[in-house]
């Protein structure tokens, strides 16, 4: 009798174990923002090859060198809310790509001027759980900017996941 008792313990154990392994597992534990990081540095115009802008700016092999971006605001085109408005910014600046269309337009205003960077991408959605739904990773397929303060843009690296990898970087023009 005892044998039977407690292998029906033990099977009643495994059965919860069991049930309790299938359950859906209601609290996202994996970090759904994918975001593009731009590189903002110290040194941040290359050698111009562009003749358009060589023959304006008879100083465009220089490099501007600064410690910080002061007064930099970035907003969404066609969106309300400003993603970035800040006293000092130096370094990485994270923008979200729109999930829904294949390209995104920033309007970046920056001492007085403005410019427009449009990233051109695809996009790709992945299913991550019941709990954490979906998330879109991207893939940068191209870029273009207005050019009045932004020299160019420099593609670190093309795929924009959740890994937190720099994705580009902008040049300034040296005025």
């Amino acid at each position: 009798m005892k044998f039977g008792t407690c292998s029906n313990i033990v099977l009643g154990v495994l059965a919860a174990l069991f049930i309790a392994g299938c359950t859906v597992d209601t609290e996202c534990r994996q970090t759904t923002t994918v975001y593009l990081n731009v590189v903002l540095t110290g040194d941040s115009l290359r050698p111009s090859t562009d003749s358009a802008r060589l023959a304006l700016d008879s100083l465009a092999l220089d490099t501007v060198s600064f410690s910080t971006v002061t007064g930099m605001e970035i907003y969404g085109l066609g969106r309300d809310s400003i993603i970035c408005d800040t006293a000092d910014v130096l370094g990485v600046i994270q923008l979200p790509l729109k999930p829904d269309s294949l390209h995104t337009e920033f309007v970046i205003n920056y001492n007085g001027r403005s410019d427009t960077l449009k990233i051109l991408h695809d996009n790709d959605m992945q299913f991550i759980s019941l709990a954490c739904g979906c998330l879109v990773f991207h893939t940068i397929e191209g870029w273009s900017i207005s050019r009045n303060f932004l020299d160019s843009v420099h593609i670190l690296n093309d795929l924009v996941t959740t890994s937190g990898d720099r994705h580009m970087q902008l040049y300034f023009h040296k005025w």
